[in-house]
């Protein structure tokens, strides 16, 4: 059965592709190629503007607009374009989770043309705004094991398409592809794996917490404790700057509560958020299909952050891995360091670059 899970459609096939992640703080793009039958990596990017938070930590008094990176993501792409020698032009980006709707419904099999119409019916159930102001996209994701199918709905602000359009024609990019952060996550950490698992990012602005079993995506949600949380955190009991405690929490991550009872007490809370958030979600998914969920998989900027891995496999009692984006992907082996270093902050980027070439 066909699966118009693609909302731009993909044209003409460069030799490389683009994946674009416009995070809270930082753009990072990854180009990748195919060469006999594999990706590989050609090439990629990373611009951090810890100004976008600190300022507005500080309290400073010019505002954060409630445009995409601040206003500046066309003017920084082009930028990373021309510093990191980039060459391809056209790619895929992502949105967050917290910006728009995911949901799996469940629907005996039929036809590929009814499909389409119960689609249409179902998601007017599920959508939380008026269908008019959003773009829906859907994929089937497989039986259900009770005669009938699984469908992935994903719904997508047409404002937000609107913003990403004009940033991608103003960095002078052939956008191809609009989709989730965490189905770009999904596809650049799981692969053919089939196991159950729970992917967790815990960015700058938000947490995002995932189920994938079977190699797709079921749930995902976004809880308001951040990493951006945590730094405030630190920097308020620690009486230390908005930049000192951030890079605090990069060298010492949540080993700095190891005998300071005054930092534990702060994080405490926020990180609890964390373990109860992804607690609710393992208890959900296995009321709803009694499958255990074996493993987490952690990515993203804090995802290396010292303690984090395993605070969350204490807490949570399974083994925490940091997700390695660049698995099934070849790359020259000089570049093994840097991978090493940076490749989990690319999660996103090179699920989005796998999506074009695939």
């Amino acid at each position: 059965m066909a699966s118009p899970f693609n909302i731009f459609g993909i044209g003409s096939r460069p030799k490389s592709y683009l994946g674009i992640d416009i995070g809270t703080l930082s753009i990072k793009i990854v180009e990748l190629s195919a060469e006999d039958g594999r990706p590989k990596l050609e090439n990629y990017a990373i611009l951090t503007d810890y100004d976008l938070m600190a300022g507005n930590s500080a309290g400073d008094s010019g505002e954060r607009t409630a445009k995409v990176f601040n206003g500046k993501a066309a003017i920084m792409i082009r930028r990373l374009f021309k510093e990191g020698s980039i060459s391809a032009r056209e790619g895929n980006m992502s949105v967050p989770i917290f910006s728009s709707f995911l949901t799996v419904i469940e629907l005996p099999q039929m036809s590929e043309s009814e499909l389409v119409n119960a689609i249409q019916f179902e998601a007017k159930k599920y959508v939380p705004v008026p269908l008019e102001s959003v773009v829906i996209d859907w994929s089937v994701i497989g039986e259900n094991g009770a005669g009938g199918i699984s469908v992935i709905l994903v719904a997508i602000p047409k404002d937000l398409i609107s913003e990403y359009s004009v940033i991608a024609k103003e960095a002078e990019l052939k956008l191809l592809n609009i989709e989730l952060e965490t189905v770009s996550a999904t596809r650049a950490l799981i692969g053919n794996d089939t196991v159950p698992a729970v992917l967790i990012d815990m960015g700058a602005r938000d947490t995002t917490i995932s189920v994938v079993d079977g190699g797709h995506l079921r749930i995902s949600h976004s809880i308001a404790a951040s990493g951006e949380d945590l730094t405030r955190a630190l920097a308020s009991s620690l009486n230390i700057d908005w930049r000192r405690a951030e890079d605090l929490k990069k060298e010492s991550g949540l080993k700095v509560m190891n005998g300071n009872k005054q930092i534990t007490e702060v994080l405490t809370p926020l990180l609890n958020d964390i373990i109860n958030a992804s607690q609710n979600i393992i208890d959900l998914y296995f009321s709803k299909t009694k499958k255990k969920i074996e493993k987490i998989i952690i990515y993203g900027g804090a995802s290396k952050m010292p303690g984090f891995g395993e605070y969350l496999s204490g807490r949570l009692k399974m083994d925490a891995i940091v997700g390695a984006p660049f698995g099934r992907v070849a790359y020259s082996e000089k570049l093994k360091p840097a991978i090493d270093e940076v490749g989990h902050e690319l999660t996103i980027a090179v699920g989005l670059a796998l999506k074009a070439i695939q």
